[in-house]
Order: structure tokens, then C-alpha cells, then sequence
């Protein structure tokens, strides 16, 4: 038992170590390795020039690649890409869901929780209440949780047994609006992995549902 949980404690190490390297296209002296960031997309920085005559040109900039967190809109849109489809969500989509996740990776750092909002002192940052961006952060947040409602993206009574999936130990549970953007926009997680998550069968019809439920959750954001 030892040399199997020696073995993998290394096996882990080296992997940690391998997530943690920076690309080779990339600044290594400038981008620092962190094994926390997760898989990322590589981009060529570009700039917006005016010529001399008034066209306007873009070009690249610089000799290394830039490099960005992949989060789930990004995998969407790569599953899209590779099944020649368009990407399943709009732009404006895209930016309130990345937006609502920076919100809540901000109050989350913050180490208050939303039900402390009423209850704090409010601000200025003189170390008796919070400061005043930060209850602008949770201010926001809470307006985008009531945005986003109280309703059930996938109900369990409402499918068929057979198509909903689940077994006796572990049944299929119903997925809150609120349940599903938060998995999706702040955890990084696939609408397959969600469905698992709750019990549901990875199936195509779920998934569209469930896809169709987040799409309106992030319109009413918006």
C-alpha cells in the first residue's frame, strides 16, 4: 500500500508539473508556471493601426503568443468548431457569463457572503465594514442572482424515467437555473459534465435543454 500511494503521489507531482509549464510559443521569462490555471488557449496579440494614407490595418504584435484560462464558453465553442457548427452562444452571452464569474471569484476572495450585505456597516474600507468596491461586487451579484430567478432548468417529474437516466442509489435530481449557470460560468463545467453531476443521462435531448435553460438564464443577466 505504501509503494502504491508512493507511486502515485509521484505520478500526481509529475502531472502538476506538466500543467504548470508555459507553452513554448509564450514569453517563458514573463508568464510564471502555475499549476492552478488549468488548460489554456494560445492567441496572437494583435493591434489596430491608421497608415499614413487613412486605411486602417491590423497586425500582429510582438514575437511570442499570448495565452488565456480555457473556460467552459471556450470548449463550447471548440466542440462547435470541430463539429462544423456555429457557436452555441452569442457574444453578449459570453461577456455577462465571464462577467458574473469574475464577480463571484471577487466576493468569494472577499471572505463575506451575500446574506452579510444587509448587515454590514458599508464601507469606505476604514476597517470597521467593507469597502466600497467590494459591496459594489456583491451589489451586482446579487442583482444578477435575482436576474437569473428561482426556476429549474431540467425537473425530474417532467421526463419519462427511461430518458432521464439515474439508477435507485443515485437518482436523477432536478438543476436549478441558478445551480446550472454557476457550474457552468464559475466551475468551468461542460452541460454533459453537469447532467452527470445531478444524476442525468448524457444524452442529446438533455443537453439542448439544458443549453436552451442556461442561453435564457444569461439573456435575463443581461
Amino acid at each position: 500500500d505504501q509503494v502504491t500511494r508512493d507511486h502515485r503521489d509521484r505520478l500526481l507531482c509529475q502531472l502538476q508539473d506538466r500543467l504548470a509549464q508555459v507553452p513554448v510559443a509564450c514569453d517563458r521569462e514573463q508568464i510564471t508556471r502555475a499549476p492552478a490555471r488549468g488548460p489554456v488557449l494560445l492567441f496572437q496579440p494583435r493591434e489596430t493601426v491608421i497608415t499614413e494614407a487613412g486605411n486602417v490595418r491590423t497586425r500582429d504584435v510582438g514575437q511570442f503568443a499570448g495565452m488565456m484560462v480555457q473556460d467552459a464558453f471556450h470548449k463550447a465553442e471548440l466542440q462547435a468548431a470541430r463539429r462544423k457548427q456555429p457557436a452555441p452562444y452569442t457574444p453578449g452571452q459570453v461577456g455577462i457569463g465571464r462577467v458574473y464569474r469574475d464577480l463571484f471569484e471577487r466576493c468569494e476572495t472577499s471572505g463575506l457572503k451575500l446574506s452579510q450585505l444587509g448587515q454590514s456597516g458599508g464601507g469606505g474600507g476604514d476597517g470597521t465594514g467593507i469597502s466600497e468596491a467590494v459591496l459594489d461586487d456583491m451589489q451586482q451579484l446579487r442583482r444578477l442572482n435575482r436576474r437569473i430567478g428561482t426556476g429549474t432548468a431540467m425537473t425530474v417529474r417532467r421526463m419519462r424515467p427511461s430518458r432521464r437516466g439515474g439508477t435507485a442509489t443515485r437518482p436523477a435530481r432536478n438543476i436549478s437555473d441558478l445551480r446550472l449557470v454557476h457550474m457552468f460560468c464559475v466551475d468551468c463545467e461542460t452541460l454533459s459534465a453537469i447532467l452527470v453531476a445531478h444524476g442525468w443521462s448524457d444524452r442529446g435531448e438533455s443537453k439542448k435543454i439544458l443549453q436552451r435553460a442556461l442561453c435564457a438564464a444569461l439573456d435575463r443577466m443581461r
